[in-house]
């Protein structure tokens, strides 16, 4: 009986059904390949797009904000110190000759 010589041959039903079976293998192999797609694109959708984001608003965006905040306390403060510069130097342009002045009231030290 194991004699491969005795071999029968397939009848046009066992092809049949091999075909039948091949053919279920297959297209569970197409469902399997296109889900298998459709996750990867999910994960690297998740890698790329929403795991940097969260990461932006959990950490880096209060970070940013700080320094936002500081570098516009920091232009206010050099505006007020430009603007008052300014001030000084439209009063000394005002009273040009301000040791004048004082020698006139006799408060000069000359």
């Amino acid at each position: 009986m194991n004699d491969p010589k005795q071999r029968r041959e397939p009848t046009l039903d066992d092809v049949y059904e091999l075909a039948k079976e091949n053919n279920r293998m297959l297209h569970a192999m197409r469902r399997d390949a296109f889900v298998g797609g459709i996750i990867k694109f999910v994960i690297w959708i998740a890698i790329f797009i929403v795991i940097p984001y969260v990461v932006y608003v959990t950490y880096l965006e209060p970070q940013l904000q700080g320094i936002q905040s500081a570098y516009q306390q920091f232009n206010e403060s050099a505006g007020t110190l430009s603007g008052a510069a300014n001030d000084l130097e439209q009063l000394k342009n005002q009273v040009p000759n301000f040791s004048d002045l004082l020698n006139q009231f006799g408060g000069g030290g000359n």
